[in-house]
């Protein structure tokens, strides 16, 4: 049995990889709690992406949303400036904060995922702009697998076409349980409720068929600023949410599963003899010192001895964070191992069912 009693958290992870360990770390006062869970206020993430056609104007979205509630430096907006001049524009595209890639900015159009973050008041986010083009879906699975909310852009004037489908059914495989619809260049169809409300009726029949439980549709122009962060004065009869507000108070903690603990082991931290931790990110479920676990594929049983999360040890670990677990007995646990606990088994089989996003341009 290992005497992890002496051991002192920093200089143990100092061998440990990049990426390892990348929970938050706790409130400086002090407001993590006796029982190790992080306040409410450290843990209020949203991770969303955008989704739709090309040209349905994402980028442009998020950049309307970066500037509106004023996140965007004043170095930024000097860059933004020169660009948008260089390019011929008038005024200042805000779609170029986003496509950084040299190739985006000439053609136009996102082809990586672009990741950004911004708080407010009442919520921390973090953006995957994400690629409308066909050619480039593959990236939008890639930006879409960690968000808890997706929006999906739709083109008034175009209305639902192919990969506004297509884009919806990728985040319903991804699990998303939130998709916001909007309906963008509102301005372009005269803010028609008429033109809005076809959208809404045709998207809706489609959605019919995902395992998507909360879809909302709001009308908005990225380029004017209506609905984005603040409610538009062109559309009167439209009473609901800007999308900002949507996404502050969009309720995600329902959405976890905190009953099934599940924990795949990235890596075995062994800086010296008398320290074994094992770490990863927990996808599911919750974990306490002292539980009785069980180690897959061999079955080995322990308890567990200690939680660590970042630089604090804690009593208690939860879906979403990255941790460092380490057990009362000396076990041999490998990368790919899973740790699960003893009265709560998963099922064990040879074979599974799926559903397959096929990233070739080749048929499968």
């Amino acid at each position: 049995m290992l005497d992890n009693s002496n051991t002192q958290l920093p200089q143990q992870f100092a061998d440990a990889p990049a990426g390892t360990l990348a929970a938050p770390a706790p409130a400086a006062d002090g407001s993590g709690g006796s029982d190790g869970r992080l306040v409410e206020k450290e843990r209020d993430l949203l991770r969303f992406t955008t989704a739709g056609s090309v040209d349905d104007g994402k980028s442009t979205l998020i950049g309307r949303m970066l500037f509106d509630s004023k996140q965007i430096f004043q170095d930024q907006m000097d860059l933004l400036e020169s660009a948008s001049k260089l390019r011929g524009e008038e005024g200042v595209n805000l779609a170029l904060l986003t496509d950084g890639l040299r190739a985006e900015r000439e053609q136009g159009i996102t082809i990586d995922v672009a990741y950004r973050y911004f708080s407010t008041s009442k919520r921390k986010f973090i953006i995957a702009d994400t690629p409308g083009h066909e050619q480039y879906t593959r990236n939008m699975v890639t930006g879409a697998s960690n968000a808890d909310l997706a929006i999906v852009l739709i083109d008034a004037r175009n209305g639902v076409l192919t990969q506004s489908r297509r884009h919806g059914i990728i985040a319903s495989l991804l699990g998303i349980q939130h998709i916001v619809v909007a309906v963008n260049k509102m301005d372009l169809v005269e803010y028609s409720e008429a033109r809005f409300n076809e959208i809404v009726e045709e998207y809706t029949d489609f959605t019919q068929k995902l395992n998507v439980h909360d879809i909302s549709f709001i009308p908005i122009s990225a380029l004017e600023g209506d609905n984005v962060v603040d409610p538009s004065e062109n559309m009167p009869w439209y009473d609901g949410r800007t999308l900002l507000h949507m996404l502050e108070t969009v309720t995600i903690s329902a959405d976890r599963n905190l009953v099934d603990f599940r924990f795949p082991v990235q890596y075995v931290i062994r800086p010296h003899q008398d320290f074994r931790g094992f770490s990863g990110r927990i996808p599911s479920g919750t974990i306490t010192v002292g539980e009785e676990v069980t180690i897959l594929p061999s079955m080995r049983r322990s308890k567990v001895k200690g939680i660590y999360l970042y630089e604090q040890e804690v009593q208690e670990a939860f879906a979403g964070q990255s941790v460092v677990i380490t057990l009362e007995d000396e076990i041999d646990i490998s990368r790919g191992d899973m740790i699960v606990r003893s009265h709560n088994l998963p099922e064990v089989s040879g074979e599974l069912e799926a559903v397959i996003c096929w990233m070739d341009e080749r048929k499968a």
